[in-house]
């Protein structure tokens, strides 16, 4: 049984290198594809036809969003591998929601979708991983819209619960069954199955919550009924500090 268990944390060892190296590989030549493509775009050498900007676009939001997954590998092999450090910094909450809300504002203004932002009064700052709590609230939020269907609502909210702030994400979308909730944390894992999926997504965005919160030395709930919404909640310390990643 200890052989065993050398051999296979060698093997995950050798997987999470590998990722790590093959991300970093990927992403030099992908920056480049995007970054001419959005020069293209601003018709920096000259005009532009209709056809030739959709086509434009097109490369740019592809190559983004294979980028966005790249790095989400790259970001969960490092978790693996233990390697995830925290530089901790005093910061807005409300700076933190107003990024995240003009960001996907053109995603749920195109969808119809409510999205409401709160902060329970007295909550001002926290000193935690600035990087790391956007990449929590930007999944969260983008994963509710996207299981959201139009005119729906999601409400943002923060409030302090002791010396922990509680993020809650609560949606009104498609819901989870209760075995799916078992294992939608889990990498490359969707709730709803290849074959009839129409949201697109990696399944890694959830599994990066998760061990993002945990390594934050705080918890993830999740409470949903399908059919009528989910809401996901996380209790992330008021006050972190700096350190190389605990392995889990």
């Amino acid at each position: 049984m200890l052989q065993a268990k050398i051999l296979a944390e060698n093997a995950n060892r050798s997987k999470s290198e590998f990722l790590s190296n093959m991300s970093h590989e990927l992403r030099t030549p992908l920056n480049s594809v995007i970054g001419f493509a959005d020069l293209l775009r601003e018709e920096s050498f000259g005009p532009l036809n209709e056809k030739q900007r959709k086509f434009i676009d097109n490369i740019s939001t592809s190559g983004k969003h294979l980028l966005r997954l790249i790095n989400e590998i790259l970001d969960l092999s490092k978790i693996e591998a233990g390697k995830m450090e925290f530089k901790c910094m005093e910061f807005s909450v409300k700076e933190k929601f107003d990024e995240v809300r003009n960001i996907l504002f053109p995603v749920f203004s195109k969808k119809k979708i409510k999205v409401e932002f709160e902060i329970e009064e007295g909550i001002t700052t926290i000193y935690s991983d600035e990087g790391k709590f956007v990449q929590i609230l930007y999944n969260l939020v983008s994963n509710a819209i996207k299981f959201t269907e139009e005119s729906g609502r999601v409400r943002v909210s923060a409030r302090k619960t002791e010396d922990m702030l509680q993020l809650s994400v609560k949606d009104t979308g498609i819901g989870i069954t209760e075995e799916d909730l078992m294992r939608i944390f889990h990498p490359f894992v969707q709730v709803d199955s290849f074959s009839t999926r129409k949201h697109e997504g990696t399944g890694l965005g959830l599994a990066l919550v998760d061990q993002m919160v945990k390594l934050m030395d705080g918890e993830i709930h999740v409470f949903s009924q399908p059919g009528i919404g989910s809401e996901f909640i996380c209790m992330i310390p008021l006050i972190g500090h700096d350190r190389e990643q605990k392995r889990l």
